[in-house]
């Protein structure tokens, strides 16, 4: 694991933590989503959007949104590109 991925890992897990059920069941399901689209075409892209929010979030010139806008936006993009 490279000093980035370890860097990102932490993070997740700090942030889930003291989560409720609920949202680690959300999350549970995100992962496998996007682990199960792992040989998708469109995963690559998925990749790269969320290499760079993350980076615009860890410049801090992003505000942090809420789950269910992530959710929303998610379910928006792979519905986009599944036709």
């Amino acid at each position: 694991m490279t000093a980035l991925e370890e860097s990102i890992y932490k993070e997740i897990q700090h942030k889930l933590k003291t989560a409720p059920k609920e949202i680690l069941q959300q999350v549970l399901g995100y992962v496998d989503g996007i682990l199960e689209r792992k040989t998708d075409n469109n995963f690559d892209d998925l990749k790269m959007l969320v290499n760079e929010d993350y980076a615009v979030y860890k410049s801090g010139k992003s505000n942090l949104i809420s789950i269910d806008e992530a959710e929303k936006d998610i379910d928006n993009f792979i519905s986009e590109n599944e036709n």
